[in-house]
């Protein structure tokens, strides 16, 4: 025997013993990081490129989908054609890098661990030979991953508990995993794929000096290639949030260098089973099979930079976001609440309040980024505090006292320095059993200390049996002072339609101590205490109010304008004639509509139109809206509701709305009826029962929203603030 062979097989039996020693995970572990400059290289010559190129394209191909939510990136809604091909490319280049690196990565660690290094230039070119077999164990793994998660998410509804779809999923990962040992019989081996995944599931199964079988094989599988790497990595994450330039290094970073771990961790238990099951000859010929040349030359400094340079490129893009991407901070208000009642009983009986899908009436914001979310549904109202705009930190109490009448829905306004003013119906008697029973219309102040009555103020309006049906809006007066506008239904006599009676109420000072009270119109409407936004109301020059009253009924709009402001000479106009709801159900309680007054007293009117859902603008030509245009803002649909709308520092009407066919919240920034349309939030939940927006003190438009429906599934309260709309 030559002294070649001798060498040789005396180098086989050294790396053959080193292999069956017992332990996998801290021997890869520790090889990876001796030799980390190394064992990345594919993984930079390879996923770099394919990274780059992908963010170039994504670039060119992003529509007004794509935001910086909270400084990360993010698609809004259903992706276009354009994106989705792209998406559906990057998964595929994506794959075939992964068919490459894993391979090649694969064999440089096999060298390593026996002894006998490899160049990064022939791993790859092995990884390039055996690509079809690899790339059939990639569509055959991503087959059984569909079927693994598949049979979870089955369990989940079956039972309805996480629990049992983990007791599905786990064992089925880990009967799945060993197929990772392909792999490296495929690449050094030369198997074909069907030959390798049963040649995989054979060595998983070896035993000695210790170590046990199949199930042994599995767990270290499972906890050095899924578990500990998705623990660093969401670790990593969580340590960096709140600096996308962090976030950007370590995602880059630690998705380059994981592959090199896992790879290890494969190529160390391929190595250990096969010492286990084989001999010396089995050992030495896949040794000697790996390719002849050297290592090569490591360069610490250039593999450094390439690690750091996407991080560097993502972390950059994000900060100073040079395409011009919509930005915004958005805010699950809801996230971490309990929708349970409280088990603490206030001093005046009553439980803490609790948050209802369908309670979001209004939202104010003003200085100081602190802002204030009336909430109201069939009970008494409540006030949500925000201390600022992110919403972090959130005070809920009742604003109601107990005892009100709790079936109007609560009206709101904002007074100059930030205090609010509710309109309360406190009630005498029993509703359900006094012949005399009554509710009076009164003023609650309330500041972030709470609600208290209107000091000195009056009842504005008294409600019986016979006009139990009312609505009531208000709006601050030009001077200091208020004004409120309250419907009533009159009684229904057989053979006429639907009357109500309008009234308006004029106060010089918030708590109303001296109200002046007119009857301005009877309508042919149908009045609801469920409607939201059925009324608005808002001062012009010289306190002149203006009305809108939207009927869900029928879906007409009628504008009620006063010459004065005591409005002895009221102006009824109806520019919406409407019709025949297309369907009759509790999603017309949705239908509502908004109004703004600009500096000429000309109307702004947004609203969902009850025959199709279409959310609309109408903008009136003249003060008394007699003439007015309308844009269609969104497509029908049933589930949308009422839009949101407020005008900015340069006059544009910025009407929030749902875009029910792509699933996102959208602002149209409207100059008359030329309006440009942005989306900025994505609905994870579908469409939910309440949006309200309003300005904050920089001028941008803050939305209050609910995702999701309360009729089923999760739902959440959400905050989005768009900081850089477009012009």
């Amino acid at each position: 025997m030559s002294e070649a062979v001798l060498r040789a097989d005396t180098r086989h039996d050294d790396a053959m013993a080193a292999g069956q020693r017992s332990g996998v995970l801290r021997p890869a572990y520790a090889t990876a990081a001796r030799h980390l400059i190394r064992l990345v290289a594919p993984a930079l010559l390879v996923f770099v490129p394919v990274g780059l190129l992908s963010l170039l394209g994504l670039a060119l191909v992003v529509d007004g989908s794509a935001a910086l939510v909270n400084g990360a990136f993010e698609l809004i809604g259903a992706p276009g054609r354009p994106l989705a091909v792209w998406t559906a490319g990057t998964l595929l280049a994506s794959l075939a890098a992964q068919a490459v690196v894993v391979p090649a990565t694969v064999v440089l660690a096999a060298g390593l661990l026996a002894g006998r290094p490899v160049s990064t230039s022939a791993a790859l070119r092995a990884a390039v030979r055996c690509l079809p077999a690899i790339l059939g164990l990639t569509l055959l793994g991503v087959v059984v991953f569909a079927a693994i998660v598949a049979a979870g998410a089955a369990t989940l509804l079956w039972d309805g508990e996480l629990l049992g779809s983990f007791a599905v999923m786990v064992p089925l990962t880990l009967l799945a995993i060993p197929c990772l040992l392909a792999v490296p019989i495929v690449a050094l081996e030369g198997r074909p794929a069907g030959g390798a995944l049963k040649r995989a599931y054979v060595l998983a199964c070896a035993r000695g000096h210790g170590t046990g079988g199949f199930w042994s094989s599995a767990v270290t599988l499972a906890f050095g290639v899924l578990v500990l790497p998705a623990l660093v990595q969401q670790g990593a994450q969580w340590a960096a949030s709140g600096n996308q330039l962090a976030r950007g290094l370590a995602g880059s970073v630690l998705g380059l260098v994981v592959p090199a771990f896992q790879a290890t961790v494969i190529a160390r238990l391929f190595l250990h089973r096969l010492a286990l099951r084989g001999g010396t000859a089995e050992y030495g010929q896949v040794v000697e099979g790996l390719p002849g040349s050297g290592p090569g030359s490591a360069r610490p400094a250039s593999v450094l930079g390439a690690l750091l340079v996407p991080g560097l490129l993502y972390g950059g893009t994000m900060l100073v976001n040079p395409l011009g991407w919509l930005e915004t901070t958005e805010t699950v208000v809801t996230a971490t609440w309990s929708r349970d009642r409280g088990p603490e009983i206030q001093a005046d009986g009553r439980p803490r309040p609790t948050l209802g899908g369908w309670d979001l009436q209004a939202v104010h914001a003003g200085e100081g980024a602190r802002m204030v979310m009336l909430m109201d549904s069939s009970a008494e109202a409540k006030l949500l505090t925000c201390a600022d705009s992110t919403c972090d930190r959130t005070r809920y109490a009742w604003a109601e006292p107990a005892g009100v009448d709790g079936d109007p829905r609560a009206a709101v306004a904002r007074l100059v320095g930030g205090r609010l003013v509710v309109a309360t119906w406190a009630q005498e008697g029993n509703k359900l059993e006094d012949d005399d029973w009554r509710a009076r219309l009164g003023l609650l102040m309330c500041d972030a200390a709470g609600c208290v009555p209107a000091p000195g103020g009056k009842p504005l309006a008294e409600a019986t049996h016979a006009t139990d049906d009312r609505l009531v809006a208000l709006a601050p007066g030009r001077y200091g002072g208020l004004v409120v506008a309250h419907v009533r239904g009159l009684p229904w006599r057989e053979g006429e339609e639907d009357q109500e009676v309008l009234s308006i109420t004029t106060c010089e000072d918030p708590a109303c101590t001296s109200p002046r009270t007119k009857e301005v119109a009877r309508l042919p409407s149908r009045t609801s205490v469920y409607q939201d936004r059925g009324l608005a109301v808002a001062a012009g020059p010289l306190d002149r109010p203006s009305v809108v009253r939207f009927d869900g009924d029928t879906g007409s709009i009628t504008v009620i304008t006063c010459a004065d402001s005591d409005c002895a000479r009221p102006r009824v106009e109806r520019p919406v004639h409407g019709g025949r709801p297309w369907r009759r159900d509790d999603h017309d309680n949705q239908s509502g509509a908004t109004m703004l007054l600009r500096e000429d007293t000309r109307p702004l009117i947004a609203y969902r139109d009850s025959a199709d859902g279409s959310i609309r603008l109408l903008d009136c030509r003249n003060p008394e809206c007699s003439q007015a245009d309308t844009v269609v803002l969104s497509a029908p649909g049933l589930d949308h509701a009422a839009p949101a709308m407020v005008l900015d520092r340069d006059g544009r009407a910025l009407v929030a709305y749902q875009d029910l066919d792509r699933e996102r919240l959208v602002v149209a920034a409207c100059t008359g009826t030329r309006c440009t349309h942005t989306p900025v939030a994505k609905m994870r939940h579908y469409a939910g029962h309440g949006l309200a927006m309003a300005l904050n003190g920089e001028g941008r438009p803050v939305i209050a929203w609910m995702d999701g429906s309360p009729y089923g599934g999760e739902w959440h309260l959400v905050v989005t603030t768009p900081l850089n709309l477009p012009s």
